[in-house]
């Protein structure tokens, strides 16, 4: 059993899997300093049921702000990574024109502050992801047969729950100390084949444009997720993200700069 025959061909099937391709963006993320959790699990309330998230990964950032206090800060990505290769993700978008449109959600739990949420969400806006002029509404997966779309809702569906379980299970809300606790979510979907957006252009005709990165909305609405009306998911191509996550990262030092600079209690 341990022949070079029997590893190829244990090698060739598990390539065939998406592990290596977890991975490799593990690798990559835990080589730029971020914690990285595999398989972690949420609680499905529509199922009742746990089920699995490919990847956690958050980076830490702390400062002492007082003799009694720290500034606790924590990123957290959470990641589904997906591969496509011979069938295209295809996301019907449109401008962004509303001030809904054009405004990304902000999504994290805090503890310790006692200032209105809205300069901690003016924060967040000023510094970190800017939605993009045009928004995915739609999506299918091209080339298998009337539209179908399972893989992409099941990846949308699934962030929008586990976002839901880790802010719900979050501890920060509980603080009693004197810290300024504060995590900040962004659902992202990782896609390992051919990214494309389908617009209507001025002359009123579908447009096909391959794509790195798209922002889609996805409005998940249960008897058990009625809180979830207004969510925009990253969705980035293999070859542009990391490249994505160093803008990330350039965001994420510059609020944490900008929060300790504003002195925000």
């Amino acid at each position: 059993m341990g022949t070079s025959d029997f590893k190829s061909k244990l090698l060739k099937d598990i390539e065939e899997t998406g592990f290596p391709f977890e991975m490799e963006i593990s690798s990559m993320l835990r080589n730029r300093g971020w914690h990285v959790s595999n398989g972690s699990y949420y609680i499905d309330k529509d199922e009742n049921k746990g089920r699995e998230i490919d990847v956690i990964a958050e980076i830490h950032k702390d400062q002492l702000i007082s003799k009694e206090a720290t500034l606790e800060v924590v990123f957290s990505l959470i990641l589904e990574i997906k591969e496509s290769k011979k069938k295209p993700w295809i996301f019907f978008t449109s401008d962004a024109t509303s001030l809904i449109d054009s405004t990304i959600p902000k999504k994290y739990t805090s503890g310790g502050f006692e200032t209105k949420p809205y300069r901690l969400n003016s924060l967040l806006r000023k510094y970190t992801v800017k939605a993009q002029d045009r928004i995915g509404r739609n999506f299918y997966i091209g080339f298998s047969g009337n539209g179908a779309r399972d893989d992409i809702y099941k990846s949308l569906s699934g962030l929008t729950k586990a976002l839901n379980h880790f802010m719900e299970t979050d501890t920060n809300k509980d603080n009693k100390s004197e810290d300024r606790l504060f995590r900040y979510f962004e659902p992202i979907v990782i896609i390992k084949g051919d990214l494309f957006e389908a617009f209507i252009n001025k002359k009123g005709t579908m447009e096909l444009e391959e794509s790195n990165y798209i922002q889609t909305y996805f409005n998940y609405l249960s008897p058990n997720y009625s809180n979830n009306a207004h969510n925009i998911i990253h969705v980035v191509s293999e070859k542009y993200f990391e490249e994505f996550i160093s803008l990330q990262e350039k965001a994420l030092q510059t609020f944490f700069d900008a929060l300790i600079k504003e002195n925000i209690d």
